[in-house]
């Protein structure tokens, strides 16, 4: 999820919801990040704005036009280093957002969608396991036709945050929730390929490739709607 800037009184979530990125780092933390983590999400702070939301809106839109157009990227560039600040907190948005942007800009050549055709996600995408409501938001979704002419989808999914950047294993999760909703929401376009379902981390650099979805992976990932009437 990228990261936000945050005002006002906590709101409470009374039923268990968390972001698909969330997910993948509470899954591999220790007990008191994972309790942080979850309180973060009960007890949500008022948006006012998605911090790298130029960055993630310019690079979606590359990634659907299949990585042929660079001059999205360089021209949300452009306007960002053009645009006024009149604040600290603003200059640091928009250089955020241009970092990420550069950042991404090196990545490019590291994905690889294996013939998949993408499309923009639907931003508003959740997913409810187990009674836990997860946020999905496939930046991309990618179709395409294995074996026997069988349809194959997949969710790709982009993360930002430098101060918690998800590593191997966290994208592992990502990448097994991300086959599970291809899997229970998209079902009537195909049979999710894992090569489909790749996390990229801009936070640290890294293009995750999906990994095959396992029984425990999808055993842990049902495991917070048990945990969520002790969080205070």
């Amino acid at each position: 999820m990228a990261e936000a800037v945050r005002l006002r009184a906590p709101r409470v979530n009374k039923d268990p919801r968390i972001s698909v990125n969330k997910l993948g780092e509470y899954l591999v933390k220790k007990a008191n990040r994972q309790k942080m983590i979850l309180r973060d999400q009960k007890f949500p702070q008022d948006f006012v704005t998605i911090y790298y939301k130029d960055a993630q809106e310019a690079i979606s839109q590359f990634l659907a036009g299949n990585m042929e157009d660079i001059t999205i990227l360089e021209r949300k560039k452009q306007s960002l280093e053009q645009s006024p600040v009149s604040t600290v907190q603003s200059m640091r948005k928009v250089t955020g957002n241009i970092e990420a942007i550069d950042t991404f800009m090196n990545m490019v050549d590291d994905i690889d969608f294996k013939g998949g055709k993408p499309r923009l996600g639907e931003a508003s995408a959740k997913m409810l396991i187990r009674g836990v409501e997860v946020s999905m938001r496939p930046e991309i979704i990618l179709t395409g036709t294995g074996t026997k002419h069988k349809k194959l989808i997949g969710g790709v999914k982009l993360h930002f945050n430098k101060t918690h950047p998800l590593d191997e294993e966290a994208c592992g999760y990502v990448s097994t929730a991300m086959q599970m909703y291809c899997d229970t929401t998209l079902q009537h376009e195909g049979v999710s390929y894992s090569g489909y379902c790749i996390v990229i981390d801009i936070a640290s650099g890294t293009v995750r490739p999906g990994v095959t979805a396992s029984a425990q992976r999808k055993k842990d990932i049902e495991q917070i709607a048990n945990l969520w009437p002790s969080i205070r």
